[in-house]
């Protein structure tokens, strides 16, 4: 955000890890595992999802892993109301404000 990195979002309970590399990512959940286990904390892998944008955004690699589960990849997520598309660089789907704005 304007030249400076933020490598973790954080609202109540809703988390949003962001990372430059798959190794960054991998880390960053290992991080999150240890905390899990010193402070008796569960992340709900079923909602757990992960989502790559950059040049790569649509290759296959091997899959993040949290609390002994493999996160599922998905092309869009929703993040406190807001959607993100997977693709080249950082993509917004405003479609469904528009939705709510006029009415249906």
């Amino acid at each position: 955000m304007q030249g400076v990195y933020f490598g973790c979002l954080l609202c109540a309970d809703d988390i949003m890890l962001l990372s430059h590399s798959l190794g960054a990512m991998r880390y960053m959940l290992k991080i999150c595992d240890d905390f899990a286990d010193e402070y008796d904390v569960k992340f709900n892998t079923n909602k757990s999802v992960a989502m790559r944008i950059g040049n790569r955004y649509n290759k296959m690699c091997e899959p993040f892993v949290l609390s002994g589960n493999n996160l599922q990849f998905v092309c869009s997520l929703k993040y406190l109301g807001i959607v993100l598309l997977s693709d080249r660089e950082i993509n917004f789907c405003v479609e469904y404000v528009k939705v709510i704005f006029s009415g249906y």
